[in-house]
């Protein structure tokens, strides 16, 4: 192979170089450094010159007369640009003409900042490809040898760059549309996921030859009836602003309940010294009319059995508080730590939040300080009452969270010692797979919610405790039905009212419905709004009535009356006091089955045929009157005309139910006699 020798522009140095293919190349001077094209002598002056000549066909290109061997000193030539290209270092593209000379030698970028790519098989240069001058200096690559191509390197390294941007662009608009199919998918499958974390074992399965089909999942929350909508969509309620412990939460809206002429005011009539006692003590505490007062949180904080718990209170009033008179109000001295409003005093702590909210609590410095430290976060408490509070609406018109255990330890202090059988009775009745208990109640225009949310312990899954509290709640009237009988009120009125209260229990169990979800199972009913009042008095009189029974001795029994008839027909030819008030539809029927001893069903898959329910409200009143009479009062309300009564003297029973669903199953429709 014929040997060329290249002059360096700089030092004159002539170089010897093998192979002509380097020819074009950029190279460094191994005696001065100096960085420049690998061109002939004749090539480089008729470029210095400003024209190009034409080249011939290689094979016919002439060789360049060979110098002396004295004038040529053969040296190893380190190229500026290497074969192998090192990934990640910085780059900036050369024209197609010769640059001019570098003066100054560029600083080394250092190595190895990304692993090398294999260039052992390297893709065919192409002949317009532009040289890349990396700018490295002696040290900053390995030396390559002059043999190896430097045109298939560039090339390389120029395709491998494209694919590396091609396929990262790749890569994130694929990981961009998986988030995107991961975060929908999670928005509308979670709820499936978390039913099947609640849900029950599946029981095995024999391998089949067919594929079997999925089988169907089930929603997130499990209702196992159809549950009555939220009348409120407010935030959960947080312990915000008081000291650590709460035990016992009590959150309500005074105003609304206070307010003349409203659901409220009648229900706390119903309540009647119980309504009263709680106007005087949220007064009180709170500083201010309960009308005064938008929303407040009571929590009771419990310590060592037998101590007196302490309390404290998140008053938001209605209006804007007035800072200076409220403060004038308080007992204690400011402390200085904090840039707002925070008291220590001998019979409270208080703190001013903003205009709209300030705080009553436990005297003394730590409890204070306590407050001021819960202004963003939630104080502590047990992990029952911190898990159920997120299940809670504080929109709400009334909310009570407990731990029973809690209060079953800390009766003596919590409740009169007469109440206490009554509340033993409760928390038996709630058991021991209920860690903590919430319940919330909403008085609207037309209707009453009620809703009880259960944290199960790990014992139990929640549906099961759903299920054992749904039948424990139907099995509750006929209990208070043996304690009723043993109760002996001194008034007619009361009597009635307490007669009737299984009846309501009854009315409310059936309009109560499951619901789970992850650590909690809920009772949900929605019925009209008379039933709250109804509820509220028969229950205070009911346990009114219970501190002076003694439930050891056997109900005296019945005196002997006038035999009942044996026809269902002439049973409900007796008369009763029908008065009905926004009484719901199935408890109207309770009362008339339970006044006439007769076992009256209400078909509520038949009344949904023709669009009826069984909390529609009933209002009339008939006085003393036959139970047929009642019911066929409650069949020609307007909008009822659709049911009808079939009665089965053999099986002893008449059932409430619709036209249609007794003509298409051939029942005998009760024809009502003609009224004389």
């Amino acid at each position: 192979m014929t040997s060329i020798a290249v002059p360096c522009p700089q030092c004159k140095k002539k170089l010897k170089l093998r192979d002509k293919s380097l020819l074009g190349k950029k190279a460094r001077c191994p005696n001065c450094k100096h960085a420049f094209v690998l061109q002939l002598p004749e090539t480089a002056a008729v470029e210095k010159s400003g024209s190009r000549p034409v080249e011939p066909p290689p094979e016919e290109t002439p060789a360049p007369p060979a110098p002396s061997s004295a004038e040529i000193e053969e040296v190893k030539i380190d190229l500026a640009q290497p074969a192998s290209p090192v990934v990640g270092t910085s780059a900036k593209w050369v024209p197609d003409e010769p640059a001019e000379p570098v003066a100054a030698t560029p600083p080394p970028q250092p190595q190895n900042q990304f692993p090398q790519i294999d260039t052992s098989t390297p893709a065919p240069a192409s002949p317009d490809a532009p040289q890349i001058d990396t700018g490295a200096s002696d040290g900053g690559f390995p030396n390559i040898s002059t043999e190896s191509s430097g045109n298939a390197g560039v090339a390389r390294m120029r395709e491998l760059r494209r694919k590396n941007a091609k396929r990262r662009n790749v890569t994130i608009i694929s990981a961009l549309a998986l988030i995107l199919l991961v975060g929908v998918g999670a928005y509308f499958a979670w709820p499936k996921v978390e039913q099947t974390m609640t849900a029950k074992p599946a029981a095995p399965v024999q391998p089949q030859n067919t594929t079997p089909s999925p089988a169907p999942v089930t929603p997130v929350v499990s209702h196992k009836q159809e549950t009555a909508a939220s009348p409120t969509s407010g935030e959960p309620i947080r312990l915000l602003y008081v000291p650590a412990g709460t035990r016992v939460l009590v959150h309500l809206h005074p105003a609304a309940l206070w307010e003349p002429g409203s659901q409220g005011e009648e229900f706390r009539a119903c309540l009647g010294p119980l309504g009263v006692w709680a106007g005087q003590k949220i007064k009180d505490i709170c500083m201010l009319e309960p009308a005064q007062i938008k929303e407040v949180t009571f929590c009771l904080i419990l310590g060592s059995p037998g101590a007196p718990p302490e309390y404290a209170a998140v008053v938001r009033p209605v209006d804007p508080i007035k800072r200076s008179a409220l403060i004038a109000q308080f007992d204690g001295q400011r402390l200085d730590d904090y840039n707002f409003p925070v008291y220590s005093g001998g019979k409270n702590s208080y703190m001013i939040v903003d205009e709209n909210t300030y705080v009553i609590g436990p005297p003394g410095m730590d409890r204070a300080t306590e407050m001021a430290e819960s202004r963003e976060f939630d104080s502590s408490t047990s992990p029952g009452i911190e898990s159920i509070l997120k299940q809670t609406d504080r929109d709400r018109h009334l909310t009570v969270v407990f731990d029973p255990d809690e209060v079953r330890r800390q009766q003596d202090v919590l409740v009169p010692e007469k109440a206490h059988p009554f509340l033993n009775e409760f928390l038996d009745w709630i058991g021991d797979d209920v860690e903590t208990v919430a319940w919330s109640m909403h008085l609207g225009r037309d209707d009453f919610y009620s809703e009880f949310t259960f944290r199960n312990t790990t014992m139990i899954r929640p549906p099961q405790l759903a299920d054992n509290l749904k039948n424990k709640l139907d099995q509750l009237p006929h209990e208070m039905l043996e304690g009723v009988q043993k109760m002996n009120p001194g008034t007619v009125g009361t009597r009635k009212v307490i007669g009737r209260f299984p009846a309501m229990l009854k009315a409310f169990s059936m309009a109560n419905h499951e619901k789970t979800g992850e650590r909690y199972a809920q009772l949900i009913s929605n019925l009209p709004e008379r039933a709250a009042p109804n509820l509220a008095v028969a229950s205070l009189l009911t346990w009114d009535e219970s501190t002076r029974t003694d439930f050891s001795v056997k109900a005296k029994p019945k005196p002997t009356g006038p035999k009942l008839p044996d026809k269902v027909v002439d049973r409900l030819k007796m008369k009763i006091d029908v008065d009905f008030r926004r009484t719901p539809l199935q408890e109207a029927f309770a009362y008339i089955g339970e006044e006439t001893k007769t076992n009256i069903e209400v078909d509520g898959e038949a009344l949904k045929l023709v669009g009826y329910t069984k909390n529609m409200p009933q209002t009339m009143n008939l006085g003393m009157a036959p139970g047929l009479d009642a019911i066929e009062a409650i069949f020609n309300v307007k909008d009822q005309d659709q049911l009808c009564l079939v009665i089965d003297e053999a099986k002893k029973t008449a059932t409430i139910t619709s036209k249609p669903y007794a003509k298409n199953n051939n029942l005998t429709v009760f024809v009502f006699p003609p009224k004389n």
